[in-house]
This record gives structure tokens, C-alpha cells and sequence, in this order.
């Protein structure tokens, strides 16, 4: 059996132990005050004698309105200053107790333990949270981290295909900007994934660890891991959500990496054709992007935050390795670019070319 070293991330506000490892659920709660958790996930938990919040792991979950019914759950509860919470669950789960942690009673102390691959292996570290409003996917948010993050495989042999495959795009988004040492890393623990899950998720952990501590606040470096995110919230608006984040990824990298200004090369081939595995192997996307809105997709795409009024801010594939960021125009024509790439790669998504 490997052995997983702790490892500590480094944040301006302060330092957070990242533990990996079997048994760390149970660590994890012996401090806790309150417990947020996912609905599906609360018949998972021992006995507690500490209040459990419930939360449906849904976009609907993540908004405004759902934090405060949150925020008042800790008033009811009576979680102090002083308390500490503890978030089960994947992404959505995430994002809210991120949210609630920071602005409860101006900030609570908080510990993670992500149950979802794409949880485990990407958003458990960063600290960000991100909140929808109205129809706007991740429109406001914030950066605090947790006190501590604890990874416990327990959770990963419940986890179906698509949840699988959205775990392992973002990780693979990650390697692959990372570097090309990075993401060759990548692809042997991905290999070795069902006998050792650890590897891979330590690996990746660990790649991101150097974006979030060079760029803390997300002003340079750190935005190149929105690589495949431009296009996949698009993607996702245009089709209500019916294809998952992780899965949106994939396809916002194939888009990505199929623009005029991407470099092209054998590393940008072994990620196409990883990317496009993990979507095979999902299930249900060709059904999920059976009704893309071509008008919401131009609409969420050119509102997205990185852009400015004149420039669309593009993460693409660089020569050498990794990705960049690129501006490009926003012109009729320069849509029209990304608006046909995006139309072929669909096609062979879903069997219509």
C-alpha cells in the first residue's frame, strides 16, 4: 500500500494541512460544532451528537437565496464565532460552506472532506467559492480557506461513471497546464487509478498546490486553470445543465485546443484523445447536448468574467507545453470562429457529422 505524506498549503492568511488518506472522515468530525452535509450523503456519517445541516447537491443549492437558508441553519443551531464547520460532499456543498464560512458572523473556522473525485482531486484546495445568480453560472464568491482539508477514499467506490469522468477532466485540466512532466505523471497514476485511487488525486493536489500559492487571489497564473471553463460554462448554460461540470470541461478543452491560436503538437494530441475517452466512458453526453441553445451558448460565453470589453481571454494550449492566456477579438467574426470549432466538436460528440 503506498503511504501519502500531509502536506501543507501556504495562503496569506495563514497555513492549512492537506491530510489523504483512509479513516480521515472521522477525524475530521470529532471537531466539528455543526456539520454541513450532502442529503444523499447523511446515511454515510456516524452518530454525531453536534447539529447536521442538510443541503440537496444541486445548482439551485449554490445561489443566494440557498446560503442564507444555510446562514440562518447556523443561527438556529447555535454555531457561534467560535464554532466549526465541517462540509461533506462534493462540489456544491463546497461552494456554499466556502460562502457561508466566510460571511457567518464575519468568519467561522471550517474543514472539508470532498466526497466526489473532481472535489478530492481539484476544488478541495483554493479556498474559492462561487455563488449563482440568477441565471449566471459562478457569478460572485470569494477565497477562504478551510482550516483543513480531509481526503478519505470511502466515498470514491459509490461514485458512477459521469462522476468519475468529471473528476478526472478537471484533474487532467490541471496536470496538463501544470507542465508536460505534470501531466505524463498524470497519465500513469490514472492507469494505476483502481488500484490506487491516492495516487493520482496526491499528484494532482499537489500540481495545483503551486498554482494557488504563486497566485493566491487569481490574477495571473492561477487563471490559466479555467483552461476548457470559458467554453464549458458556456456549454453549460446552453444546455440547462443537463451535461455536468467536470464532463463541460472536457468538451470546453476540446474546444480549446481546436481554436486557430492553439499550439498544436503530440502532448495537445494525447490530451484530445484522453479528453474524449473520459466523455465515452461517461455516458450520456451525446443525449445531455441533444438541445444546445446556439443563442444562450453566445450569450454566457461573452459574459464571461475573464473578458474584457474588447478582448475575449482565452486559455489555450502554448508551445512547449502547458497553456496561456490569449486575447482574441470579439468581433462577428471572431465568434464566428469559436461558434463553427465549437459546432464540429459537438458533431462528433453526438454522432452528427
Amino acid at each position: 500500500m503506498v503511504a501519502f505524506s500531509d502536506f501543507v498549503v501556504s495562503t496569506s492568511g495563514g497555513s492549512y494541512e492537506v491530510r489523504i488518506g483512509r479513516d480521515e472522515l472521522d477525524a475530521a468530525l470529532a471537531s466539528a460544532s455543526v456539520v454541513l452535509v450532502d442529503a444523499a450523503l447523511v446515511d454515510q456519517l456516524p452518530p454525531l451528537a453536534v447539529p447536521v445541516v442538510e443541503i440537496e447537491a444541486s445548482e439551485s443549492a449554490k445561489t443566494l437565496a440557498g446560503c442564507e437558508r444555510v446562514i440562518l441553519a447556523l443561527r438556529e443551531s447555535g454555531v457561534r464565532r467560535s464554532g466549526h464547520l465541517v462540509a461533506v460532499g462534493g462540489g456544491v456543498v463546497q461552494d456554499v460552506a466556502t460562502f457561508v464560512a466566510q460571511v457567518y458572523m464575519r468568519g467561522i473556522d471550517w474543514t472539508y472532506v470532498p466526497t466526489t473525485l473532481m472535489a478530492m482531486a481539484d476544488s478541495c484546495i483554493g479556498g474559492k467559492s462561487s455563488i449563482n445568480v440568477g441565471d449566471v453560472k459562478n457569478l460572485v464568491g470569494g477565497i477562504y480557506p478551510p482550516t483543513a482539508v480531509a481526503v478519505d477514499p470511502r466515498f470514491l467506490p459509490s461514485l458512477g461513471p459521469a462522476a468519475l469522468g468529471c473528476g478526472f477532466s478537471e484533474a487532467v485540466k490541471i496536470a496538463f497546464c501544470r507542465g508536460p512532466e505534470a501531466f505524463d505523471r498524470y497519465l500513469e497514476t490514472y492507469e494505476s487509478f483502481g488500484a490506487e485511487p491516492l495516487e493520482l488525486i496526491d499528484h494532482v493536489l499537489r500540481c495545483k498546490k503551486w498554482f494557488i500559492e504563486v497566485d493566491e487571489y487569481d490574477r495571473k497564473e492561477r487563471r490559466l486553470l479555467n483552461f476548457g471553463h470559458t467554453f464549458g460554462h458556456a456549454l453549460e448554460s446552453a444546455v440547462a445543465h443537463r451535461v455536468p461540470h467536470g464532463l463541460a470541461v472536457s468538451i470546453g478543452v476540446l474546444c480549446a485546443a481546436a481554436h486557430p491560436q492553439a499550439a498544436r503538437g503530440p502532448e495537445v494530441d494525447r490530451l484530445v484523445a484522453h479528453c474524449r475517452s473520459l466523455l465515452a466512458s461517461a455516458g450520456g453526453v451525446a443525449e445531455g447536448l441533444a438541445d444546445f441553445d446556439h443563442e444562450r451558448y453566445e450569450k454566457a460565453f461573452r459574459a464571461d468574467k475573464k473578458h474584457d470589453e474588447h478582448h475575449f481571454r482565452l486559455i489555450l494550449p502554448a508551445p512547449g507545453g502547458g497553456v496561456a492566456e490569449v486575447s482574441v477579438g470579439n468581433g462577428p467574426d471572431d465568434w464566428r470562429v469559436i461558434r463553427d470549432l465549437t459546432t464540429d466538436i459537438l458533431a462528433t460528440l453526438t454522432g452528427r457529422q
